[in-house]
């Protein structure tokens, strides 16, 4: 690999990362408390190297915690800055969970599939979890709530699947050096 070839994926990663942070502000926007992280850390987990996953991931947090709190207004409590640091560690939490699929099942339709259910379950256990600590109410977490936060994620999964395949086909990113769940 030369070094041109290093900077050009470098670039092309860095502006992957950079589109995705920008339509989680559209999903966070859009869906305020529900913007769809879990399907972010399934594509990340399941299409890119670790580091480049975790940094897209962080990325797409931050900037759903930019919108909530500079656009939205979010409130500025201790608590309210609590959950927001516990769907940083969710999402964190669910790119793991997917990763861990697709490293062990490789990246065919199944995979994929199992990814995304993995990143999910993981993100919505992960803040159950924080709910026995932080306390919530049980509407939070009741079907209904998880039933359209599912439908959100599963809809913005098959999105953002669509917009990799996209960005593969034009040569913005390389699915052999940076976009498989290697590494």
């Amino acid at each position: 690999m030369t070094l041109k070839t290093l900077t050009n994926d470098n670039v092309a990663i860095g502006l992957w990362i950079a589109l995705i942070a920008a339509l989680s502000i559209g999903g966070s926007l859009a869906f305020a408390c529900a913007a769809p992280l879990a399907a972010v850390a399934a594509l990340a987990g399941a299409k890119m190297k670790s580091g480049e996953g975790l940094t897209l991931i962080i990325a797409a947090w931050l900037s759903n915690q930019i919108v909530g709190y500079g656009i939205l207004n979010y409130p500025i409590t201790a608590d309210s800055f609590a959950w927001g640091a516990a769907i940083g560690v969710a999402s964190v939490v669910a790119f793991f969970g997917a990763r861990a699929v697709t490293v062990s099942a490789g990246a065919s339709a199944l995979a994929l599939a199992g990814a995304f259910l993995a990143a999910f379950a993981a993100y919505e256990a992960a803040l159950y979890g924080v709910g026995f600590v932080l306390g919530s109410s049980d509407e939070a977490f009741s079907m209904a709530v998880i039933e359209r936060i599912f439908q959100i994620n599963l809809v913005s999964f098959a999105g953002l699947l669509l917009l990799h395949r996209a960005a593969v086909a034009l040569s913005l990113i390389r699915t052999d050096a940076g976009t498989t769940a290697t590494a």
